[in-house]
């Protein structure tokens, strides 16, 4: 034999222990496989549609009563968003012209009320879990407030800084030359 071809004794030596005459089935073991496996597929079938189909009793049942209450509180809910938009807009629009440097009570009070209101808005409905959108949106202006006003804040301490540098850097300076006239 060459040593590139496969040995074909082995191939041959499987074929004789099992001859391909065994494959082969006999007409009544083929209509048993066949009744096999139509009765899995019937069954599986069956037990697919019963999964889908079977009614679980009233858990799924809405009554119109209660569809009605829901589609009541969506209204409710809408109705709420389209009131207190414009509010959360206009709170939105102050915040960032607000101007901490200047002595404006009034704005500051008013951006507080704003935000009051749009809590309320979370308030009158706490037990519906939308309604802490209005929450949260508080809480965010809130804090957007606040650190615009400590950001203005932080702004002006440092321009009053830089310009107490320069005044320095000139004292410094003029220091420098009257010594420098003076050793002369």
């Amino acid at each position: 034999m060459l040593k590139n071809q496969p040995d074909r004794s082995k191939e041959d030596q499987v074929w004789k222990i099992y001859p391909i005459d065994m494959i082969k089935l006999s007409i009544r073991e083929r209509r048993e496989q066949f009744l096999f496996f139509i009765g899995i597929f019937v069954f599986t079938t069956g037990l697919l549609s019963y999964g889908l189909f079977h009614d679980y009793g009233e858990g799924r049942m809405v009554s119109k009563q209660d569809l009605a209450d829901q589609l009541s509180r969506n209204a409710d809910f809408e109705e709420t968003i389209k009131d207190q938009r414009p509010t959360i807009d206009s709170t939105y629009k102050q915040i960032m012209r607000f101007d901490p440097g200047v002595q404006a009570v009034f704005l500051e009070s008013d951006i507080k009320n704003s935000l009051g209101s749009i809590k309320a808005a979370y308030q009158r409905r706490a037990s519906d879990q939308r309604y802490k959108t209005f929450l949260q949106a508080s809480q965010l202006y809130n804090d957007l407030f606040y650190d615009r006003r400590e950001l203005k804040g932080n702004r002006t301490d440092l321009d009053r800084l830089n310009k107490s540098l320069e005044d320095c850097k000139l004292s410094t300076r003029q220091l420098r030359q009257t010594l420098g006239s003076q050793n002369r």
